[in-house]
């Protein structure tokens, strides 16, 4: 993950895709203010999903990013369930 600003104008961490790397890069034009930044992503992601593409969707995550699991939400409320009991 990554820090940007270039959707909201301030900073939110990210996963790193085109939108990131691109749109982002140094010496890029400088951004109009949100909310024309959000909205131009929005229409960004749009035209590019419709291409089949997700190289410009926005995918927040934190720091632990990584350490995501991929399971069915019910399975992931019963495992944090068990952990949360045997860290007690």
């Amino acid at each position: 993950t990554e820090l940007t600003a270039v959707i909201s104008g301030r900073p939110a961490r990210g996963i790193v895709n085109k939108l990131f790397t691109e749109v982002g890069a140094d010496g890029h034009p400088p951004l109009p203010d949100y909310p024309t930044t959000y909205d131009a992503a929005k229409a960004l992601h749009a035209a590019a999903s419709g291409k089949g593409s997700q190289d410009y969707s926005v995918n927040w995550g934190g720091t632990n990013f990584a350490q995501a699991r991929a399971m069915p939400a019910g399975e992931l409320v019963a495992t944090l369930a068990v952990e949360m009991d045997e860290a007690a």
